[in-house]
């Protein structure tokens, strides 16, 4: 059993990950943490997602939609999860956060590849599985997500730049803008 509640525990852990975050928010999602599992193949070896976890994935994304009534961050986000299981069964906490990563699509971000800060850990509660879950903007210099785009310099189309000096959405519209004139090479 861990030694602090989880409001306390959720708060140290928002601490942890975004210090500097005006707006942070936690919840318990109660019931048994789910993991997600590896891709399964076809016979003719394509891969598809184990049902198992289709079903999982959507029942999360329901109890997270019940409980966070704004729309998607759009930065960096910090995510920390504390996963109570019911059994001591050999589960890998990156599967764990995973599941939540992918559950989060669309409802917590817009994409999870905007989490740039994460923390997890499996506790043992027999009696009470649930996953203590917090959630607040983090100050990366890894930007994602959409508060990072840009207008291409070429032709106008926003892009998320891969680094602060990006100015073109593509070489093609680089290489286009050059021949244009409309840069010096």
């Amino acid at each position: 059993m861990s030694v602090l509640p989880d409001r306390e525990r959720g708060e140290e852990l928002l601490k942890l990950l975004a210090p500097q975050a005006m707006d942070s928010w936690g919840t318990v999602v109660a019931g048994e943490p789910h993991s997600k599992s590896r891709p399964r193949f076809s016979k003719d070896g394509h891969a598809y997602k184990d049902p198992a976890d289709e079903d999982a994935e959507q029942a999360t994304k329901w109890k997270l939609r019940r409980w966070w009534r704004r729309g998607p961050l759009t930065g960096n986000v910090a995510l920390g999860c504390v996963f109570h299981r019911s059994s001591m069964q050999l589960i890998d906490v990156d599967n764990l956060l995973k599941h939540v990563c992918d559950a989060g699509n669309g409802i917590l971000w817009v994409d999870d590849s905007q989490v740039t800060a994460k923390y997890g850990a499996i506790e043992l509660d027999r009696f009470m599985p649930r996953t203590v879950l917090v959630v607040a903007p983090h100050v990366s210099t890894m930007l994602r997500g959409t508060d990072h785009v840009r207008g291409c310099e070429g032709c106008g189309e926003t892009f998320q730049p891969s680094r602060a000096s990006q100015k073109y959405h593509s070489r093609e519209c680089a290489s286009a803008a050059r021949k244009s004139g409309a840069v010096r090479a």
